[in-house]
Parts: structure tokens; C-alpha cells; sequence
């Protein structure tokens, strides 16, 4: 099979990715479209998951199907957005790949990581470099994961991260103890993302 197209759309508005990442499932839902890997560097936006309580939500966050609690999307943070059908119909096996492709790409970057506990992101150490989050409709994931390359931690303190004190939040320029860049940190997922999609057989 071949793999799905890696796009990288730069730095964009939530809203207009949003919309777009809905169209190609739609597009991959009526067999038009194999699927396709949107990268991007998102303007400064707080979402929300299914998770979150009622009292968390307030003006300017955007409340979406994912999975999870609120998380902030921002400069110095790839998110990758892997619009496809999952390589088994089995959402645990999809989390678990998330989470290997994040310790890969930290990998490709000179960072030693471990995945969470609960499907829910990657860690550096005792800190979170990366955040999941998903819908699976029709075996068709919608949203992804979120890399922060190089980011300013205050908007973090503004909310509790996927329900988790701020400070547990990092990046991997942090945790590499140089800079990254995001070119760096792209070809790192470009590198890392041919496992992620492909089939396997159950096990």
C-alpha cells in the first residue's frame, strides 16, 4: 500500500484545518481519497475534547469531537494531523502507535522518550512533550498529535492541560537541551511516520 501524502500547510488558524480535516475524511469515508498527514503550526487557539467539564469551557475555547480535556495549540508546536483509515479496526492499537510514532520522532531528534500510561501522549523524563487526541469515525481518524518543538510554556499556565498541572508541560528543544527547529522537527516526523500507518496483522 502506498503511504499517505505528507502536507504541510505552515502556520495556519484552527478554523480553516478544521474544516479541512472533516472534508478529507468525508472525501476518505466515500473511498475518494487515501487518506492524507497535514502538518501544522497552529495560530494560538485553546480546544476542548469530549472530556471536558461543562465549568472548564469558556469564551475563545473551541470545543471539538476529539478526545481528551482542553490543550493549547500554538507557535513552536507541530501538530500532525494524519487523516486516515486505521491500519486495524482497533482504537487502543491506534493510540499505541501515536504514542510510538511521538518516541520516534523524539528519537530522530536526539530525545529519549516514553509513551504515557493511557494513550494520551509522550513523555521526556517526568514532562510531556506531546498531547494525543482523536476521533475515530468509521475506522477514519480526525485530529492527532501534537509535538511542542519550541514553545513559550505561559499560555499552558492558563488551563489544566489535558487535566494535568501546567508544569508538567516541555518541549523537546528543552528536553534536547538545544534548539529545534520546526524544519528539524518535520523531517523528524517525515522520517518516523511510515510505521505509523501500516498494516499489521492482529495479534
Amino acid at each position: 500500500m502506498v503511504p499517505p501524502e505528507v502536507e504541510d500547510l505552515g502556520r495556519a488558524e484552527f478554523a480553516p484545518v478544521l474544516a479541512r480535516m472533516r472534508a478529507l475524511h468525508a472525501q476518505v469515508h466515500r473511498g475518494e481519497s487515501a487518506g492524507r498527514i497535514l502538518l501544522v503550526e497552529h495560530e494560538p487557539v485553546y480546544t476542548a475534547g469530549r472530556a471536558t467539564p461543562a465549568a472548564d469551557l469558556g469564551p475563545g475555547i473551541v470545543a471539538i469531537e476529539r478526545g481528551g480535556k482542553i490543550t493549547y495549540h500554538g507557535p513552536g508546536q507541530l501538530v500532525v494531523y494524519p487523516i486516515v483509515r486505521l491500519p486495524r479496526r482497533d482504537v487502543r492499537d491506534w493510540l499505541r502507535r501515536l504514542e510510538a510514532f511521538g518516541v520516534a520522532v523524539a528519537a530522530h531528534l536526539g530525545v529519549d522518550a516514553t509513551p504515557s500510561v493511557d494513550g494520551t501522549g509522550v513523555f521526556a523524563g517526568t514532562r510531556k512533550f506531546a498531547s494525543i487526541g482523536v476521533a475515530v469515525k468509521h475506522w477514519i481518524n480526525l485530529h492527532g498529535i501534537a509535538l511542542n518543538v519550541r514553545m513559550d510554556n505561559a499560555p499552558w499556565f492558563a488551563v489544566r492541560p489535558c487535566g494535568l498541572a501546567p508544569d508538567v508541560m516541555t518541549d523537546l528543544s528543552t528536553a534536547a537541551g538545544h534548539e529545534i527547529t520546526m524544519a528539524a522537527a518535520a523531517a523528524a516526523v517525515r522520517a518516523a511516520v511510515l510505521p505509523l500507518t501500516a498494516s499489521s496483522d492482529p495479534v
